[in-house]
Formats: C-alpha cells, structure tokens, sequence
C-alpha cells in the first residue's frame, strides 16, 4: 500500500505541474470526465467525442470554459496528491502500531 501512495503522491504532483503550467500558458484541453452521464466510457451512439480532448481551448478566446476546464484539473490533481497523502499516513500509522 505504501509503493501505491507513493505512486499517487508522484501522479498528483504530475497533475499539479501540468495544471499549474496550463494556467500560466493560458491553454488548456478539455479534462477527462469520469463521473458524469456523457463520460467517456459510456456510450456515445454513433458519434466519437475523444477529439474534443485534443482541442485546445486559449484563455483569451473563451475564458468561461477554460476556467471550467482548469478548475477540473486542479480539482482531480488536488484528488490523487489528498488519496496518495492518505495512504501513506495510513499505511505509516499500520506500520507504528
């Protein structure tokens, strides 16, 4: 459990970055949507929607949706670095006692 929390604690710190670097670049793509009912991993019917997320979207053209768009982000990257962080404390507490 201690090698997962540490490879989340890696992945989190990735997404940081990457989401800090979109901000200060000032593009953005779209974010991978798990959770809701037009995920990527239902079904779309008959038409493909994974080029969307090759779009990018530029804070000066549309600054609503890339606002939407990197809250995402740095709501996932939060996610995975506050599991990662969890784990590690949980896994060194078992390891205390």
């Amino acid at each position: 459990m201690r090698i997962l929390s540490y490879v989340l604690i890696a992945v989190g710190v990735y997404l940081l970055a990457h989401a800090g670097y979109d901000e200060f670049s000032g593009v953005t793509h779209m974010p991978v949507r798990f959770f809701r009912s037009d995920a990527v991993f239902s079904y779309s019917g008959p038409f493909n929607r994974w080029y969307l997320y090759s779009l990018p979207v530029h804070k000066n053209q549309n600054p609503r949706r890339f606002r939407q768009f990197m809250v995402t982000h740095w709501i996932y990257a939060v996610l995975v670095e506050g599991i990662g962080c969890w784990l590690y404390f949980r896994s060194k507490q078992q390891m205390n006692v």
